[in-house]
């Protein structure tokens, strides 16, 4: 009796621990639309691994295009160019005491495939525990590792595996559970890219006493579009299995090359991010930060806050360096008239053709340099416009454009230099009306590399 008891206390605790974690994630994205309830283990779901994503509402299968692409979709990993590792850390809910850890790992393995792997840490601690006396708590901790590869599968269109473990420890309860997902993203280089992902295709299951639960089989399909320069909308449909479909929407925008605003709405959160890039040569750092609001809570929850750090290097690129802080094109002295721009090109297809637009501080074009086939080590400018006349002083911006067989297109822009013309070095002094001529003085310098000969004259009038 006593025993039986007992197991209608902890299956009971178990449904409690079930609602708490199903709502304060599902919550922030889908949750109780229409009237549904949560579902289990919806840290594999209905999260993120990325204040990016997080940023946009979670509205990222039809973007997926860095690491965190393993979690939403797996197939958009083809878009991954470069080693990625990205660590996060959320307060889900203030106030609470749920929190979430996130590592991310991602790197391109070929011209045509990636590979991500991704550890995901949720834990909830201080909960009273049910039929014990004293003021006993305890604490559920959710840990996922996620493991995924992608490849071209035909033409312009990709596939993703996730093969995942997940692990869940309630008090002194354990259970262990195995699934995988499926993704596919079509026209990644295109304006318009689709991304349609089946989480939980292999459903995992856990037992922690006698029943065990089973994960829901969940279809997102995702629609981005890159309106213009710097700008990406996305908008995000997910169905969970036994429950109504549901909406999302995020966008993305980089005013400039070094910040990013962010921003979304689906039928649980209004999210909200910002995003500081910076390029340190051998690698780039992005650091993150998303606010999330779970409207639907009537207050009952707090605003949810979001960090991480994403460092990038190696892998495919083509970047472009300027050394030089600021140069003459009239300058005497052999290597100061000109400005170099080095380049760091590793594509994953042959070069088909490269061009180097030179700008000035208005974004107009001034000069044009580029050619069929590989680029070389290193280019030069002059300080002069394409019809060979020196442009004005100022500063000056370059803009890499690099074009592979296949068609796949690489951009890259930064400061080039500083330019100013040198003329002859002197003095005018104009007295006032009336006074002689003989006042009116002009110097002038003229510098000279001939050893001994006067390096300056002064002319009187």
């Amino acid at each position: 009796m006593a025993s039986k008891i007992c197991s209608l206390k902890v299956k009971y605790t178990l449904i409690k621990i079930f609602t708490i974690s199903s709502f304060l994630c599902l919550s922030l994205n889908n949750s109780y639309a229409g009237g549904d309830a949560g579902t289990y283990a919806p840290t594999l779901t209905y999260w993120g691994n990325s204040a990016r994503t997080l940023g946009m509402a979670g509205a990222f299968s039809g973007v997926a295009d860095d690491a965190s692409a393993g979690y939403y979709n797996p197939a958009g990993l083809v878009q991954l160019n470069t080693q990625e590792l990205t660590m996060m850390h959320s307060i889900v809910f203030a106030g609470t005491g749920a929190s979430m850890e996130m590592l991310t790992y991602g790197r391109p393995t070929s011209a045509t495939s990636g590979f991500a792997a991704t550890i995901m840490h949720f834990y909830v601690g201080g909960m009273d525990q049910v039929g014990v006396g004293g003021g006993a708590t305890f604490s559920d901790r959710e840990v996922a590792v996620l493991l995924t590869y992608s490849m071209r599968f035909v033409g312009p269109v990709w596939i993703g595996l996730n093969g995942k473990v997940y692990s869940h420890q309630m008090s002194a309860m354990n259970g262990l559970g195995y699934g995988a997902d499926l993704g596919l993203f079509a026209f990644p280089e295109k304006t318009v890219s689709f991304g349609l992902a089946v989480q939980n295709a292999w459903k995992p299951k856990i037992k922690l006493v006698e029943e065990a639960f089973e994960f829901p089989v969940t279809t997102r399909f995702g629609l981005s579009l890159k309106a213009f320069r710097g700008l990406i909308m996305c908008g995000e449909l997910v169905w969970p299995e036994y429950r109504s479909p549901t909406f999302g929407f995020g966008m993305e925008y980089r005013p400039i090359q070094m910040f990013y605003l962010r921003g979304g709405i689906n039928s649980g959160a209004l999210a909200a991010g910002v995003g500081l890039w910076h390029d340190m040569k051998r690698f780039e750092v992005r650091l993150d930060y998303a606010w999330m609001l779970p409207y639907q809570t009537s207050g009952m929850y707090g605003a949810g806050h979001n960090i991480s750090l994403n460092l990038a290097f190696g892998g495919y690129r083509a970047k472009a360096l300027c050394p030089t802080v600021a140069f003459s094109p009239t300058s005497p002295s052999e290597g100061k008239n000109v400005v170099w721009i080095y380049f760091d090109i590793n594509p994953r297809t042959k070069v088909e053709k490269w061009q180097v637009l030179i700008k000035d501080e208005a974004g107009t074009v001034v000069r044009k340099i580029g050619a069929w086939g590989e680029p070389p080590y290193r280019v030069s400018w002059d300080g002069k416009d394409d019809n060979a006349l020196i442009v004005p002083d100022g500063r000056y911006y370059y803009q890499l454009t690099v074009i592979e067989q296949g068609g796949r297109k690489w951009g890259y822009e930064g400061f080039l230099s500083a330019m100013y013309t040198v003329g002859p070095a002197g003095t005018v002094v104009i007295k006032s009306k009336g006074e002689s001529p003989d006042y009116i003085q002009e110097e002038r310098r003229q510098k000279s590399s001939v050893p001994g000969k006067q390096r300056g004259k002064t002319y009187k009038r």
